[in-house]
């Protein structure tokens, strides 16, 4: 058995954020559901429960149905006690979001970031929160490869790559966890969970899918394989626009010049079969403010013709990228909350 260990203070609150996690993940829970999930004594979970419920952290929901012994108390999270902050990135656009501890949008607004200066707008939005209500955690969506706690992005004037430590100065500003993701990753994420609500048949941790973005003159992908979001080894996984493509010109080289349906179509559907071929997604979704509604039809039917039956997609469209973006961070960002205090197991010295 793994001997984990942890100066009195420190195992309490790392108990209550066990605790925590289960309310969160369960909705509601008895105190034997919670010893068992947490393997936390049933005597100290009562006890902390009794604590929580007095900071007017949980609620009682009511007892269980009773098969001849007592009946069971359930408890829940009051839904206002906490909440997480998000950002959405992109371009020269941002957003906060304020969400609840079920991942649920409770605020959104745009914020203003002068000559391009996220982190000031961020930090700006995160003062006045703070000063209302108490935050578990922070989320942020960054158009750039995710490395710790900070982003690579290209800088225009001379081509050349640029690292933002947004996270890391984030983190040590509030004493609060902080999560960062790649926007199109986030996105990705945030159309997979929606669906999975939409078809309750779909389990969003079994979640196999490529999101294509189409922008002007750009091309670009996020992947979910098994529910989990693939980076690849430096984190760029997704870069479609690098693939050599017809008369040795790149996708993004290709997809910039003005091109019939046709032509359009066929780039799309050998992009989609040279993803197939790799990863095999149950799902392809197609989206972005460049993405050729009319030809969604035609690239289904392309890739009908010409990839065998096993490896065949199902086809589907975003309508709205953005609220899949919002959707993804917010759920990040609430499967954030309570990881302040954590066990680590000690590996034996060799």
């Amino acid at each position: 058995m793994d001997t984990l260990t942890a100066r009195p203070k420190v195992l309490k609150q790392a108990n209550l954020s066990l605790i925590r996690k289960v309310l969160k993940a369960k909705g509601t829970a008895t105190r034997a559901e919670i010893a068992y999930e947490t393997k936390i004594s049933s005597t100290t979970v009562r006890s902390l429960l009794s604590e929580m419920m007095q900071n007017g952290e949980i609620e009682s929901i009511g007892y269980d149905e009773s098969s001849g012994g007592r009946k069971a108390e359930r408890y829940g999270f009051r839904p206002h006690r906490y909440y997480g902050a998000a950002f959405c990135i992109t371009g020269d656009q941002i957003y906060g979001l304020l969400i609840n501890v079920c991942g649920e949008i409770v605020e959104k607004t745009r914020l203003e970031a002068a000559n391009g200066d996220f982190e000031s707008a961020v930090t700006a939005w995160l003062d006045e929160q703070v000063k209302k209500r108490e935050l578990k955690s922070i989320g942020i969506g960054v158009p750039g490869a995710v490395e710790g706690g900070g982003y690579w992005r290209t800088n225009e004037t001379d081509g050349k790559l640029y690292k933002i430590n947004i996270g890391d100065n984030l983190e040590k500003r509030y004493k609060i966890p902080v999560v960062l993701e790649n926007d199109l990753n986030a996105t990705a994420f945030g159309f997979g969970r929606c669906y999975a609500k939409e078809f309750l048949c779909e389990n969003p941790n079994n979640v196999n899918m490529a999101f294509l973005y189409f922008e002007k003159g750009c091309v670009s992908a996020g992947f979910i394989s098994g529910g989990r979001v693939v980076r690849g080894n430096n984190n760029f996984a997704g870069e479609l626009g690098l693939l050599p493509m017809e008369h040795g010109k790149t996708l993004d080289a290709c997809m910039a010049e003005p091109m019939e349906a046709v032509r359009y179509v066929n780039l799309v559907v050998q992009v989609i079969s040279f993803i197939c071929g790799i990863l095999n997604p149950q799902y392809v979704v197609l989206g972005g403010p460049s993405l050729r509604k009319n030809c969604i039809g035609p690239v289904g039917d392309g890739l009908s013709a010409f990839l065998p039956k096993h490896l065949l997609p199902e086809i589907l469209y975003s309508p709205d990228v953005w609220q899949d973006y919002f959707d993804g961070m917010a759920s990040l960002t609430a499967g954030k909350m309570f990881d302040e205090v954590q066990f680590i197991k000690e590996q034996p010295c060799l």
